[in-house]
């Protein structure tokens, strides 16, 4: 009997687990004439690699629907009248997605 306990147990904490949110690593370069805007550019190639569904409204509003962004990490360069940033964004599924 404490074994049929014992797999429920287990096949319940790994059900819990697969429902958990599903999280993204990307990255991205990007050029432009400002670090604001290098790095909005970047951001916006990791939304686009996420889902091209994402795409429309991120460049509405800056809102990823179904996803939250966790983390940003940009490193930038100016070079001449330019900037290029490195960035990568860990973006996470939201409940319900």
């Amino acid at each position: 009997m404490l074994r049929v306990v014992m797999l429920l147990v287990s096949f319940m904490v790994l059900a819990s687990a697969g429902a958990q949110a599903k999280c993204l690593n990307k990255a991205a370069v990007a050029t432009s004439g400002t670090e604001e805007s290098a790095k909005w550019f970047a951001l916006e190639t990791m939304v686009q690699s996420v889902s091209w569904g994402l795409w429309p409204s991120f460049v509405a509003d800056g809102s990823t629907p179904g996803w939250r962004i966790a983390k940003q990490n940009y490193r930038c360069r100016k070079s001449g009248a330019s900037v290029t940033c490195r960035g990568q964004a860990t973006f996470c599924q939201t409940a319900g997605n």
